[in-house]
């Protein structure tokens, strides 16, 4: 078992009243960095930072920060809520970390999409035959998840886009 204990500290944002939700900050008993390689291997979408010994996820709908000694996670309800996160958050980790044998560990830095490098490689022509307004919220549709790529639908069928097609499915396939 790599992680015995996690000490929970909610906390709230400062000077923001009527936030409705709550952070915490999972003070871990043990040090996380060796597993870091594993949970990067197994959860889509992560953004490792091998320098900085980060790993950056979601997980249940809340973005979780983890470091070598602690574990931060945004948007929950209340202190229950949190608490409750942090000890399935500690299973995964502790699991992971039991099956660290069967898991090829990864130390892919993977870079989050940019909406105008996304941009550049569509046909710019505004269409909307993907039902947006333009090809620029098209861009940011497609960095936040809003849209699938495939909803472009003169970058899927002319040849002439097959480049930027290309391009832009191997960039989403590895953006979290």
């Amino acid at each position: 078992m790599l992680i015995k204990n996690c000490e929970p500290e909610i906390v709230l944002p400062p000077c923001d009243y009527d936030r409705e939700t709550v952070n915490v900050i999972g003070h871990l008993s043990g040090d996380v960095t060796s597993v870091l390689p594993y949970l990067n291997a197994i959860l889509p979408g992560a953004l490792y930072q091998a320098q900085g010994q980060t790993l950056r996820f979601r997980f249940e709908g809340h973005m979780v920060t983890l470091q070598p000694h602690q574990m931060a996670v945004g948007g929950l309800v209340d202190g229950n809520e949190a608490v409750e996160v942090l000890a399935r958050l500690q299973q995964l980790i502790n699991d992971t970390w039991e099956r660290r044998a069967e898991i090829e560990p990864s130390t892919v830095e993977r870079k989050r999409l940019n909406p105008l490098a996304i941009y550049k490689l569509l046909p710019g022509t505004n269409c909307r035959e993907c039902s947006e307004p333009s090809c620029m919220v098209f861009a940011n549709k497609l960095v936040t998840g809003q849209v699938e790529l495939g909803r472009c639908l003169p970058l899927c069928r002319e040849e002439s886009y097959r480049e930027h097609w290309e391009q832009l499915r191997a960039m989403v396939e590895l953006a979290p």
